[in-house]
């Protein structure tokens, strides 16, 4: 493949100084192109440089890449994402932490394969699997259904910050430690969230809360 065609660039995010991961070696070598290595301090440092790139993550390592990146607003539209080395299908909740995920590779897959979805996601194509589609369908069609929902519901201060938290991709244990509260009180919060905005789960509540939230 000619390297001129790729104008957008891949990043791999990584936690901790490595320059050598085996797949990502093996990727360049078969698009013949530079995937530069970034660590999350970098990406936080430098956002607006970094601002629209292209982040290649290793599934194996993201819990802990987390406790960094959770400032970072990987669930917002400003960073594509290709994930890899996923070993198990993924909720829903559990993808829309990667924001606009443009591919998913699981751990089976060959080198071949991913090097042909990162080729495309690079020329601005998605490289997704079809229950993984299936699943971000079904999602975006309840953001649809929900914007008949009414927008004045009667959360308390600690019900907003919780769900803020909720749009964050933090844990019910993260809120705890962020808000210092105990996990058993998170709970009792988000049964209330959930029971004022009529919804069945966090998926539900992140959808309501991306449209009648300002921050």
């Amino acid at each position: 493949m000619a390297k001129n065609i790729y104008a957008r660039t891949i990043y791999f995010l990584t936690e901790k100084n490595q320059q050598n991961d085996p797949v990502i070696d093996q990727v360049q070598k078969q698009l013949c192109v530079e995937i530069p290595y970034i660590e999350p301090n970098d990406l936080m440092y430098a956002m607006q440089l970094h601002k629209h790139k292209i982040l290649m993550i290793d599934h194996q390592y993201y819990q802990t890449l987390n406790n960094q990146i959770r400032d970072l607003p990987l669930s917002n539209k400003m960073f594509e994402t290709i994930l890899f080395n996923v070993e198990k299908r993924l909720t829903t909740e559990e993808i829309l932490c990667f924001g606009n995920i443009k591919a998913l590779f699981y751990r089976h897959e060959s080198i071949e394969s991913i090097a042909r979805g990162c080729g495309e996601v690079i020329n601005s194509q998605n490289w997704l699997p079809r229950k993984v589609t299936a699943q971000l369908i079904h999602y975006y069609r309840h953001v649809i259904l929900s914007q008949t929902s009414p927008a004045t519901v009667d959360l308390t201060s600690r019900e907003i910050q919780i769900l803020r938290c909720l749009k964050t991709g933090a844990s019910n244990l993260q809120i705890a430690d962020d808000l210092f509260i105990s996990e058993f009180t998170v709970k009792s919060h988000l049964y209330q969230i959930f029971k004022k905005l009529s919804v069945k789960n966090r998926v539900q509540a992140i959808a309501w809360a991306n449209q009648h939230m300002l921050s």
